[in-house]
């Protein structure tokens, strides 16, 4: 998985907070960050590109940290945020709102509306940055948090704590083909949470919206498998097939192409990793859930523009610094 580390651990004690924010302010802008431990600011950083998300782990001290009118626009303004809790205790604030933050509690909010998190202790934090076009269709609530008012709700929560807690500890061995399908789990789960505040709320859900993400949910799980159909996705997601065209009906490309193109996707980026060099094309074409070798070397032919085993070689002598002649 792509991943970017940093550390405060090789500074000068007097340097480690000053240093945190030009670390800090690489991913989230100019907030304001405000070291509460008089001891050494010894802090981590570690970023992953998971599919369109960013993932960004953090151990610090106690510290707070502030976005008030002042800090300007900010590079996470095209970005919702969500924080998980790992370890230690935190408390956020925003729209007059709190919200305790225990071990494995999370809040998704809205980081272009000034609000402050502070850790009371040395915490562990797993931040999510969801691009905002990917929650088109819901209506974010103020400061959404884990405390749930239903059994329902209750259960969804903790599933998704559990599942990014588990995700955090195994992000450093992830290849990076991994990261679609995992961004689409994250982004399925926590469009079923947002389904199920609204209509604890109100009694209305944005259908379409959380509709499409546990379909392109579903694709992910079940791309290896070939019968993957249309008409299998809509028996999964009791809707009809034509309910479904209409809900993918103002993306770029229809949902059957979309299971092809994510197939070809994820052969593309097999053939690219050096670790699956000792994997036949055939296999790769199988284990994405082409049922013939035939069709996935005319399919991606078409897409990349040579074939399967052309580009293989290519990517590989790419990697390894040499140059490829046509």
């Amino acid at each position: 998985m792509n991943h970017l580390h940093f550390t405060t651990m090789h500074e000068e004690a007097n340097d480690q907070a000053e240093a945190w924010g030009h670390f800090t302010k690489r991913f989230f802008g100019k907030l304001k960050v405000t070291p509460l431990d008089r001891g050494p600011m010894d802090a981590t950083l570690d970023a992953y590109d998971v599919g369109p998300l960013r993932i960004v782990h953090i151990a610090a001290p106690a510290h707070q940290v502030e976005r008030d009118r002042q800090c300007g626009d900010l590079p996470s303004d095209d970005f919702y945020k969500l924080v998980l809790q790992m370890r230690g205790h935190g408390l956020i604030r925003q729209h007059g709102q709190s919200f305790n933050l225990n071990p494995g509690d999370w809040s998704l909010y809205d980081p272009q509306v000034p609000y402050s998190i502070t850790n009371t202790d040395r915490s562990s934090l797993l931040v999510v940055q969801v691009p905002r076009p990917k929650l088109k269709g819901f209506k974010i609530p103020k400061l959404h948090t884990s405390m749930a008012r239903s059994s329902g709700a209750m259960g969804l929560h903790a599933v998704f704590a559990s599942f990014l807690h588990s995700l955090s500890e195994q992000l450093p061995a992830l290849p990076d083909a991994s990261g679609l399908a995992l961004s689409d789990s994250i982004l399925g789960l926590l469009a079923s949470t947002l389904a199920e505040y609204q209509e604890s709320q109100n009694g209305q859900m944005a259908l379409p919206a959380v509709l499409k993400q546990r379909v392109m949910q579903y694709l992910q799980t079940h791309l290896a498998e070939a019968d993957l159909s249309i008409e299998r996705i809509a028996r999964a997601m009791n809707c009809s097939k034509r309910y479904l065209h209409l809900v993918f009906e103002d993306e770029e490309c229809s949902l059957e192409r979309r299971i092809w193109a994510t197939r070809l996707e994820r052969c593309e980026k097999a053939l690219s990793i050096a670790t699956d060099q000792q994997r036949s094309i055939s296999e790769i074409a199988f284990s994405c859930g082409f049922a013939s070798s035939a069709h996935f070397c005319r399919m991606f032919k078409a897409r990349f523009g040579m074939p399967p085993s052309e580009y293989r070689k290519h990517s590989t002598a790419t990697q390894n610094g040499q140059s490829v002649c046509h």
